[in-house]
C-alpha cells in the first residue's frame, strides 16, 4: 500500500494532517462550484445545462458519500478503482452534454491520485482526460483540448501525484521521529522522577523507620526527617530545587544531610568554595543521599565522613565509612542513578573498598 496513507490516517486524524486535508476538499469545493456556475452561464439548452449540473451535484456527492473515507482512511487499492469509476460514470454523461463539465478535471485528477498508488493512478487519469476528447470527436465537434494538451496533462498529473507520495512519505517520517522523539522523552522523565523518588523519598521513609525502630527511638530526628521529606515531595510536584538547597548554599545542605546520619560523622569543605550550577549542586546533593543510604542500610560502618575538595581542576566529594566495603555486590538502583546523573554534567563514580568503602563524585567546571 502507498506511503500516502500516513497523510490520511483514520478517523481520528492529526490536526496538520486534518488541514492537509482540508486543502483538498476547499480545492475539489472550488472547482465543482466553479463549473456549475460556468456550465449553467453557457448558451446550451436549459435542460442539457440543468442534466449537466445535476449529474455533477451526483458527482460531489459520491465523492462525500464514498472517496472522502477513502482519502481520509488512506485506503489506496482496488477500491480506488471502484470511486474512480463511479466518478467517471456521474461527470462523463455531464460533459457529454457540455464541454464546460471538463473544467471539474482540476478537482478530479487530484483525487484519483488520494486514493490509488502512484502506479495504478496513472490509467484512471488518463481516462478522465482523453474523455472530453473521445466524447466531442464522437460528437463530430471540435475536441475540448488540443490532444498534445491532453498528454501534456497526464504527464503533469503523475508528476503532482509523485510529489503527493514523496510529501505524504515525508510526512509519515516526521510522525514517526515525533513519535520516537516523545517516547524517550516520556522515558527519560520516568527515569528521573523514579531516581528522585529513590533519593529523596524512598531514603527520607528509611532513616524514619531506622531512627523509629533503633535500642533508644530518636523521635526528634525522625520527626525532623518526616518534615524534610514533605518538602522533598512539594519540590518534586513543583519541580523546583531539592529542598535541602531552597534558601542555602550546597556546603550547607551537605552539613544537614550528613549531620542526620544515625551514626558519627563529620563532614569537611577543602579549598575555596566557587558558585556551581544548579544542575551539578543538585547532582552532588543527591549523590550524597544515595551514599549516605547505603552506609546506613548496608555497610554495617561505625562511622561516616564526607569531605568536599574544590580545586583547579573542578570539585570533588568523597564519602567514606569503615563498614564491610562493596565486595562483589552488583550495583544496585540506587549507584547507577548516581552514575547516569553524574553524566548529565560531566561528571564520573569511583567507587573503592579500602579499609571500608569510598565513593567518590568528580565534576569538571
Amino acid at each position: 500500500m502507498d506511503d500516502r496513507r500516513s497523510a490520511a490516517g483514520d478517523a481520528h486524524l492529526p490536526l496538520e494532517q486534518h488541514n492537509q486535508l482540508i486543502t483538498w476538499y476547499v480545492l475539489f469545493t472550488i472547482t465543482q462550484v466553479t463549473t456549475l456556475v460556468i456550465v449553467m452561464l453557457d448558451r446550451d439548452p436549459l435542460a442539457e445545462r440543468l442534466s449537466a449540473a445535476g449529474l455533477l451535484v451526483l458527482n460531489a456527492l459520491w465523492f462525500v458519500a464514498y472517496g472522502k473515507k477513502l482519502v481520509e482512511r488512506g485506503e489506496d487499492d482496488w477500491r480506488g478503482f471502484v470511486y474512480a469509476a463511479g466518478s467517471l460514470v456521474t461527470w462523463a454523461p455531464a460533459v457529454w452534454l457540455t464541454g464546460n463539465a471538463t473544467f471539474a478535471l482540476f478537482g478530479l485528477v487530484p483525487q484519483i491520485y488520494m486514493v490509488l498508488p502512484l502506479s495504478w493512478a496513472i490509467y484512471p487519469a488518463a481516462v478522465f482526460v482523453f474523455t472530453p476528447q473521445i466524447l466531442t470527436w464522437l460528437a463530430g465537434s471540435d475536441a475540448a483540448l488540443p490532444w498534445a494538451a491532453a498528454l501534456l496533462i497526464i504527464g503533469f498529473s503523475q508528476a503532482f501525484g509523485w510529489a503527493i507520495s514523496r510529501i505524504a512519505h515525508q510526512n509519515k517520517q516526521r510522525g514517526e521521529l515525533l513519535e520516537r522523539i516523545e517516547a524517550l522523552t516520556i522515558e527519560a522523565e520516568r527515569a528521573r522522577w523514579s531516581a528522585d523518588i529513590h533519593d529523596t523519598l524512598a531514603q527520607g521513609f528509611t532513616s524514619i523507620i531506622t531512627l523509629l525502630q533503633g535500642a533508644e527511638p530518636n523521635v526528634g530526628l525522625a520527626l525532623q526527617t518526616a518534615r524534610e521529606n514533605l518538602r522533598e515531595a512539594r519540590a518534586l510536584v513543583a519541580s523546583n530545587a531539592p529542598s535541602p538547597l531552597d534558601g542555602s548554599s550546597l556546603e550547607d545542605a551537605l552539613r544537614r544531610l550528613v549531620s542526620g546520619v544515625a551514626l558519627p560523622s563529620s563532614f569537611r569543605v577543602i579549598g575555596d568554595p566557587v558558585s556551581l550550577p544548579t544542575a551539578v549542586e543538585v547532582v552532588l546533593l543527591r549523590t550524597v543521599q544515595e551514599a549516605l543510604n547505603n552506609v546506613t542500610r548496608h555497610s554495617g560502618a561505625s562511622r561516616v565522613d564526607v569531605v568536599m575538595r574544590f580545586d583547579s581542576d573542578g570539585v570533588s566529594l568523597e564519602v567514606r565509612d569503615d563498614g564491610r566495603g562493596f565486595g562483589d555486590a552488583l550495583e544496585g538502583f540506587g549507584l547507577r542513578g548516581m552514575r547516569a546523573r553524574l553524566e548529565q554534567v560531566g561528571g564520573t563514580l569511583s567507587l573503592s573498598s579500602d579499609e571500608g568503602a569510598s565513593v567518590l563524585v568528580e565534576v569538571p567546571l
